[in-house]
């Protein structure tokens, strides 16, 4: 299912490289060639320590954390437990994102993202109670504790860029956003399956949870990120 899944982002991508657009004015300026612009985005995204600090340590959670969870928690609720099971916490998991969004909408933090990664420290608790073989109830618990904490992150995250970036610069800043956060947390689903089954499923959750936590020391040691103010 993840590879089917995987095959349509490639067939995507085949279509988007296909497109043939016109340049269009953008402010008086007219916009360059598909590499200028990848240019002008890298240096817009390495001009600001905070956005590549972040994405930087990201690559390193979405490898070992944030990638192996999701295919992780299926095999291993849906193997102990069954199905409908691993529905139901997906459901609660789902109820906990929508708290963590309206706690974002609510809470509006001095320093957004390091409010956001205290937040982040519900997942490794929740990966610590499926790597132990916790019962369900302390499952589901788990799974709502992850997805307010996830979610909470990533309005802190996004509000963060939106404020911070100048808006001209924005899409071009996010292509470099989305593949560090993104691709290599398709490679830690990729690779999760072939370690599990050298090392136990379980020792792999547990790992990811210690990991979870240095990356959030991480986040909060760096100044830059720890420091960086909501602007109005």
């Amino acid at each position: 299912a993840f590879a089917a899944n995987a095959a349509t982002f490639a067939v995507s991508a085949v279509c988007f490289l296909l497109m043939r657009i016109p340049p269009i004015a953008d402010g008086g300026r007219v916009r360059g060639s598909f590499g200028s612009e990848l240019a002008l985005g890298w240096r817009e995204f390495r001009a600001r320590s905070w956005l590549w600090g972040v994405i930087s340590i990201w690559t390193v959670y979405g490898l070992t954390v944030a990638g192996p969870m999701v295919p992780l928690t299926a095999s291993l609720v849906t193997g102990g437990h069954g199905s409908a099971v691993y529905g139901a916490l997906m459901a609660v998991n789902g109820a906990g994102s929508a708290l963590g969004g309206l706690l974002a909408l609510r809470i509006r933090p001095r320093r957004p993202l390091a409010s956001g990664a205290v937040a982040l420290l519900g997942l490794p608790v929740n990966l610590a109670l499926l790597g132990l073989g916790a019962p369900v109830a302390a499952l589901a618990a788990g799974q709502f504790v992850a997805g307010t904490a996830f979610a909470y992150w990533l309005v802190m995250w996004s509000t963060a860029v939106q404020t911070h970036v100048p808006q001209e610069a924005l899409n071009r800043m996010h292509a470099y956003d989305v593949a560090g956060s993104l691709l290599m947390m398709g490679v830690g689903r990729a690779l999760s399956g072939p370690v599990a089954g050298v090392v136990g499923t379980e020792a792999v959750l547990l790992a990811g949870a210690g990991i979870a936590v240095l990356v959030v020391a991480a986040l909060l040691t760096v100044r830059p990120i720890r420091d960086l103010p909501r602007v109005p």
